[in-house]
């Protein structure tokens, strides 16, 4: 059973939202998408006086200089350049892909200078995938959709400039097609069962299949596999992408009016 409690607590969990913090710049308005538990709203108060706290399903909390708000990051209800800053940290993986570039049009739109964005870095996203017993639909891990590098993710904010880009953590999971050939014929029986998110396909809770000696012997040889290649490079694999992007066009003004102080 997922526990976000719990993985709010792990050093890896940690270590990534100390990364973000620091990577945030301070302001005035400040628009957290996906805020979930408000955990991070709360620690954007320190450096914003006013929080919105955005998720699809309007986040329960009453805190000083913190607004909830339900809403969708395909299609946000807030003026041109209504923010400071605009936080989306663990959304876009999840975004169809479909509706991926009009996530990122809107937040853009709505940022008046910055935009801090985070997600997972180039996710093998074969590697623990659950399968649905109800419908049959063979999920992504965790329900990530979109995988993402440095070029992919730089050029779905057109007009903003990438200010600082940071890979973050170590210890990726990783897979290759014998092991993915024989989780297949198995059915699936060591994906990431254990995620909060539902199937893709139906919504229902994702169950672990139970499986039989002859399966759980050939799931060995998928599994130390794929132990080897974590040992080989995967434990030295970024986990996470960060990016603190400036809007072009203000960076471009702050520059003339810098220039322009010179020769005055």
């Amino acid at each position: 059973m997922f526990d976000i409690a719990r993985q709010r607590g792990t050093v890896r969990e940690q270590l990534r939202i100390a990364d973000l913090m620091s990577l945030t710049p301070k302001g005035k308005r400040v628009l957290e998408i996906g805020a979930r538990d408000c955990y991070l709203s709360r620690k954007l108060t320190a450096l914003y006086p006013e929080v919105v706290a955005l998720d699809l399903t309007k986040p329960e909390i009453d805190a000083p200089g913190i607004t909830a708000v339900q809403g969708d990051v395909t299609g946000l209800r807030f003026a041109d350049n209504a923010f400071d800053t605009v936080f989306c940290t663990e959304v876009l993986e999840h975004v169809p892909p479909e509706k991926l570039q009009q996530a990122c049009n809107e937040i853009v739109r709505v940022a008046s200078r910055y935009a801090v964005i985070g997600v997972p870095y180039r996710q093998d996203l074969r590697a623990n995938r659950p399968r649905c017993l109800r419908c049959g639909a063979v999920n992504p891990t965790t329900g990530h959709l979109n995988r993402f590098d440095r070029q992919r993710l730089t050029a779905l904010f057109p007009g903003m400039t990438p200010r600082e880009i940071r890979l973050t953590g170590r210890g990726q999971a990783v897979t290759n097609p014998l092991s993915v050939a024989i989780y297949r014929l198995c059915g699936y029986p060591y994906g990431s069962y254990e995620q909060e998110e539902g199937c893709i396909r139906c919504g229902e809770k994702l169950v672990r299949p139970k499986i039989d000696r002859i399966q759980w012997a050939l799931c060995f040889v998928a599994r130390a596999l794929n132990q080897i290649q974590y040992k080989l490079y995967g434990r030295n694999r970024p986990i996470w992408i960060h990016i603190l992007f400036e809007k072009t066009a203000w960076r471009a003004e702050a520059e003339r009016r810098r220039r322009g102080g010179l020769y005055q």
